[in-house]
C-alpha cells in the first residue's frame, strides 16, 4: 500500500485561509484555465462574449536595462487585446505608478522589433485590490489618456488601466466576483467555475500536494534569499496572531519589514 504523503502542519493550515486575493493562490487556480480567465474579465468588462486565447500565470517579462516584472497573470483575447491581471492586497503595492510600469512592459512584451505602430495591439492592465485604493467607494476605476485642451478628449493610444475594488460587495455579477475573492470557502462562493477551483486546492489531495509544494518552492526561495527557516517559520506565526505589526515582528526577528511583508503576501497571511 502507498504511504500517505503527510505535509507540514503550517502549510495545510495557510491552504485554508487562501483566498484568490492572495497571489500564489490566484496563480495556481486560474494557472491554464482560460474559462476561468473568460469568466473574470467577461463580468470586468462586461464584454459576455468574450473568448480568451492564450493565458500564463507568472509571465516573466526581462528587461535590458532595468528592473524586470513578473506578471501574475498574462492574457490574450480573440480580439488580440492583451492583459496583465494583477492581484494586491496593500494599496501601498497598486500605486499609479506601478500600474505604469506594468503597462509599459506589457508594450515590451507584446510589440516585436520592426512592428508597424498601426499593428500595435490593446492592452489593458487590471489590479484587483482587496481595499478602495482611491477612496471613491466606487466597484472600478478606468483610468486612461485624455487631452485636456480639448475638454479632455480621449486620447486613443488603447493602453488602459482598470482598478477593480474588491471591499464592493454590492448584490451584482461584480460584486458576487468580488465576493468569490474574498472567500476562504468554496461553499460561500457564488460562481461554481471559481468555486471548483478553491476546491480542488483546499481539499483534494493532488490539488493539496500541488499547493504545498508551491509553497514549498517559495519557502526554498526565502531561504535562498537569506531567510532561515527557522525565522521564516517564527514569522508566520507572529503573522497567524495579527497582533503584532510588521515593524513589530521585523524588529523582533531581526529582519526588515519588506521581507515580513513577503512571507505574509506568499503564506497568505497578509493584514
Amino acid at each position: 500500500m502507498e504511504k500517505a504523503v503527510v505535509h507540514p502542519k503550517e502549510f495545510l493550515e495557510a491552504i485554508q485561509k487562501f483566498r484568490l486575493l492572495d497571489d500564489t493562490f490566484f496563480h495556481s487556480c486560474f494557472e491554464g484555465r482560460e474559462d476561468c480567465m473568460e469568466l473574470l474579465l467577461r463580468i470586468i468588462l462586461e464584454k459576455p462574449f468574450l473568448i480568451v486565447t492564450e493565458m500564463h500565470a507568472q509571465q516573466e517579462v526581462p528587461n535590458l536595462y532595468g528592473r524586470e516584472v513578473r506578471f501574475d497573470v498574462f492574457a490574450r483575447d480573440a480580439d488580440g487585446t492583451e492583459y496583465n491581471i494583477e492581484v494586491q492586497r496593500s494599496n501601498e503595492g497598486a500605486i499609479p505608478k506601478r500600474a505604469r510600469f506594468h503597462a509599459s512592459m506589457l508594450d515590451t512584451m507584446s510589440v516585436e522589433k520592426g512592428k508597424s505602430w498601426k499593428d500595435f495591439p490593446p492592452t489593458m492592465v487590471i489590479f484587483i485590490t482587496e481595499g478602495d485604493v482611491f477612496g471613491g467607494n466606487l466597484p472600478i476605476y478606468h483610468a486612461g489618456r485624455y487631452i485636456k485642451e480639448m475638454n479632455f478628449q480621449r486620447f486613443e493610444d488603447e493602453s488602459d488601466i482598470i482598478y477593480v475594488n474588491a471591499s464592493y460587495q454590492e448584490d451584482t455579477p461584480l460584486g458576487w466576483l468580488l465576493h468569490d475573492f474574498r472567500c476562504t470557502d468554496p461553499a460561500e462562493m457564488h460562481y461554481k467555475l471559481l468555486a471548483d477551483r478553491a476546491n480542488f486546492f483546499k481539499t483534494n489531495e493532488h490539488g493539496v500536494s500541488k499547493m504545498c509544494r508551491v509553497m514549498e518552492e517559495i519557502e526554498e526561495k526565502g531561504i535562498a534569499k537569506g531567510v532561515a527557516k527557522a525565522t521564516r517559520n517564527i514569522i508566520q506565526n507572529f503573522l497567524a496572531k495579527q497582533n503584532l505589526t510588521y515593524e513589530e515582528i521585523a524588529a523582533g526577528t531581526n529582519t526588515t519589514v519588506e521581507e515580513v511583508a513577503r512571507i505574509a503576501k506568499e503564506s497568505g497571511l497578509a493584514y
